[in-house]
């Protein structure tokens, strides 16, 4: 008999830590990714409370606010559509995306709710109120930009070089999160893509402007100075492949590195990166900037990539990637942050978009302090890349992109894609170019030319923040 009661207790004994065992697993060890889960219907609950909090611009401006429906229930509404990819939505239907998603603990209450509260506001199907989030984003220059790219595919971010605060991020085609649960469907078979956040998990070839990071490894290493000179012909030959001397002035051949970059000169840049930098200085440069590593951010974004495979690049590859082309993916967001750097004398600012937040009562319970990513290069070489980057303008595309006697530093790109499409338009700059509050990235998709079509966008975002 009593072994048969020895066996019992340990059949429930061996029960008892499996329960307790699972129990660990999913409340502690998973909770932090089942509470993030998009498709958590808790988290839709909470999301739908009808005290969640507002979301405003650095300004005051409401962005996002929860109003009361004829039928007293309560919708979410979205003042700016062209933040749509970046602040989400909250949907019974398709879920919570974007800021709404990130910041969801604040914005429905949940973070500042109590065990005992928590369980109140089930029974008796409560909710707490939920915190206010301030944005970085300028709502001004927001509609501006989204004004400036307009109807065609693409993107645009500007930020603060010296803290990293997005003051402008636009991805068009866009759409309306207010109507989320009407158009849902209809989005998500869209060919055109409006769901996709192009400025943060957007991919692009970054075509010259890339120059800016293979100039900076240059400069900072010291293999090249901005005075030494090169030579182009007919093109130059790399492991046998001819690189043309494209965009060298007409009955020009020769010219200094800084003119050279000017000019935006592919062969020069691909005798730089496969001759005088090498593989590993130049992937080394490149990851100093942040590629082949995620980037933390507010909302998700994309990992820019030196290559497919990583790894090192051979000398076709490497002189390919030196002026932009090769294996090269990049997002908006990191070309905005290649601007800032040189903009922020060689640091790297950590780009950031909340904040802060407050409770009902209107005191702050969370803020963001700036912080830096690192330094990339120094103080020496970023002033030489300013003056590189104002040579560009003022010597180079400027005159083309409107850009001319704005104190704009800058470099424009035009990306081949790979296909028989126009290549994309990028550029890439900071303004005033003596101490810069305001660094950018514009690129339109299979726009043409940099100069002629992404320059004069960034040319009037420079414009409206130089006149708020």
């Amino acid at each position: 008999m009593i072994p048969n009661l020895y066996r019992v207790a340990v059949v429930l004994l061996a029960g008892f830590v499996a329960v307790t065992g699972g129990l660990v697993y999913w409340q502690v060890v998973r909770v932090n990714s089942l509470a993030n889960n998009p498709a958590n219907p808790r988290l839709i609950d909470a999301a739908k409370s009808a005290n969640r909090g507002s979301i405003l611009d650095r300004n005051g401006t409401v962005l996002a606010e929860s109003r009361e429906q004829p039928d007293g229930t309560r919708r979410r509404v979205y003042s700016i559509p062209s933040l749509a990819q970046t602040i989400g939505y909250v949907s019974t239907r398709y879920g919570i995306t974007g800021i709404e998603q990130t910041f969801n603990d604040y914005l429905s209450g949940v973070r500042a709710a109590n065990p005992l509260q928590t369980v109140r506001n089930d029974l008796f199907h409560g909710s707490p109120a939920g915190d206010d989030l301030t944005l970085t984003i300028d709502a001004k220059l927001q509609q501006t930009a989204s004004a400036a790219l307009g109807d065609r595919r693409g993107a645009v971010v500007a930020l603060d070089p010296g803290t990293g605060a997005i003051l402008a991020m636009v991805s068009a085609p866009g759409y309306d999160p207010t109507k989320i649960d009407e158009l849902g469907d209809k989005l998500l078979v869209d060919t055109a893509g409006p769901l996709l956040n192009r400025a943060t998990q957007g991919l692009y070839p970054p075509g010259s402007t890339y120059k800016t990071v293979t100039a900076t490894a240059a400069l900072d290493s010291g293999v090249v100075k901005p005075a030494d000179r090169f030579r182009c012909v007919n093109g130059v030959v790399i492991s046998g492949v001819v690189i043309k001397c494209t965009n060298a002035p007409e009955g020009q051949t020769d010219w200094d590195f800084l003119h050279a970059y000017a000019y935006s000169i592919n062969a020069t840049f691909a005798q730089v990166a496969a001759e005088k930098l090498g593989s590993d200085r130049f992937l080394a440069y490149s990851r100093r900037f942040g590629m082949d590593e995620p980037l933390a951010f507010d909302i998700d974004t994309a990992t820019s990539r030196t290559s497919h495979a990583g790894g090192s690049l051979d000398p076709v590859s490497l002189a390919n990637s030196g002026f932009g082309q090769g294996q090269l993916q990049t997002t908006p967001l990191f070309m905005a942050l290649v601007a800032a750097t040189v903009a922020n004398r060689g640091v790297e600012p950590q780009p950031y978009l909340v904040q802060d937040a407050r409770d009902a009562g209107g005191s702050i319970v969370m803020q963001h302090a700036p912080a830096a990513r690192g330094r990339v290069m120094s103080e020496a070489a970023a002033a030489e890349m300013n003056s590189f980057m104002v040579t560009a303008v003022n010597e180079g595309f400027g005159s083309a992109a409107g850009l001319l006697g704005q104190n704009i530093a800058g470099k424009s790109g035009t990306a081949e894609t790979g296909s028989s499409d126009p290549a994309d338009s990028w550029f890439i700059g900071f303004a005033p170019a003596g101490s810069p509050t305001i660094a950018i990235a514009v690129i339109v998709e299979n726009g043409g030319p940099g100069s002629t079509v992404a320059g004069p966008i960034a040319g009037q975002i420079f414009r409206a923040y130089a006149a708020r």
